[in-house]
């Protein structure tokens, strides 16, 4: 990423289109699904759990091949785990347009070339100098009044060994908090920013179709589907607490990005190999792709995305994961059978 510099380039550039409008999206596909996810789940001839917390890699399933209401229990599984995995696909790129458009409005990052998917390529150069974000943690951009839910990358081609992704989890960060720090953060706002990203790609020679925007988004979220509680943290796009003087802002954000940098138990990383898949809820879960050390030419994805809600925190219906885990426990009966639950989900 080139440094964002205000420059006379980025002054006289006009983007093309307007802002975006928010909007209601469809009910979430995972709301249709079945809660056992008995047609998704029997197709698969392992289902493997990566990390207790996140993710999960169903082996023996084509994507190409699935009836809506396995894509409707893939929504909830991905809702509950935050990421799937799956290798060896023969999706085509007009079936991933597809399949990413059963779950929403394709979304179209600012700077999108193509309207239903980018191109990911590596990344190398010296990642941790002044100005550079590229290896930084992030929710695909969070700062859209709609900000991305459904999220599949699958790369096309990879390298022998290099270009990981890490996927962690934001349910489990906020999970993890003391009560005390949970009910500090709930009712907080965080300025989602696309300023920078904006500077640095129209000094890089990009030329993004809209203007930045700065957006509140609650710091704690409520899952639309799981009702679960989460952070609602993304360290690329943050600039500051709404709520907050300039200093307690700066400590508040520092702290939430060492609480993300030490989740090593709240995280998964996922090597690639050829026609391997991540299907992941931006809503719930940030990432990062492992830069350097391998040739940057040999790495390369399709990321499709879809338009999710708007961030919203519901206190009074919603809660933590460990809160969850202890009620379901108060409501077993002798024989181990829960007697009474709306919830479609216990995990993240």
């Amino acid at each position: 990423m080139v440094s964002p510099t205000l420059t006379p380039t980025v002054l006289a550039y006009t983007p093309p289109d307007p802002p975006l409008k928010e909007f209601t999206p469809a009910r979430d596909r995972a709301f249709f699904a079945d809660p056992k996810k008995n047609s998704l789940l029997s197709q698969a001839s392992a289902v493997e759990e990566v990390t207790p917390h996140i993710g999960t890699e169903l082996k023996g399933v084509q994507l190409s091949s699935l009836t809506d209401a396995q894509k409707d229990e893939l929504a909830l599984l991905i809702a509950e785990r935050g990421v799937v995995f799956f290798r060896d696909q023969d999706i085509t790129l007009d079936q991933q347009h597809e399949l990413a458009s059963y779950y929403g409005i394709q979304d179209r990052d600012p700077n999108q070339q193509d309207p239903k998917h980018v191109t990911i390529i590596g990344r190398d150069g010296n990642v941790r100098a002044y100005g550079q974000y590229s290896a930084e943690y992030h929710s695909d951009h969070s700062y859209e009044l709609n900000p991305p839910s459904y999220t599949l990358l699958r790369m096309v081609k990879t390298p022998p060994s290099g270009g990981d992704t890490i996927f962690t989890s934001q349910t489990a960060l906020y999970d993890t908090l003391s009560p005390t720090f949970q009910k500090l953060g709930e009712g907080l706002h965080a300025i989602h920013s696309s300023e920078r990203s904006y500077i640095s790609s129209i000094n890089g020679g990009g030329a993004p179709h809209r203007a930045p925007i700065a957006t509140a988004h609650p710091l704690v979220r409520t899952h639309p589907v799981t009702r679960l509680k989460s952070l609602n943290y993304n360290p690329s796009f943050i600039e500051r607490i709404e709520e907050l003087n300039r200093q307690e802002s700066h400590h508040l954000l520092a702290f939430l990005r060492e609480h993300l940098l030490n989740a090593s138990d709240l995280t998964v990383r996922w090597k690639w190999t050829p026609g391997a898949v991540a299907f992941w809820d931006n809503r719930i879960v940030v990432h990062r792709a492992v830069p350097g050390g391998y040739d940057v030419s040999l790495r390369e994805g399709k990321r499709t995305a879809v338009y999710g809600e708007r961030p919203f925190f519901d206190p009074e219906n919603s809660e933590s994961l460990t809160k969850r885990k202890e009620r379901l426990q108060k409501e077993r009966g002798v024989n181990g059978i829960v007697h009474k639950t709306k919830d479609v989900a216990l995990n993240n």
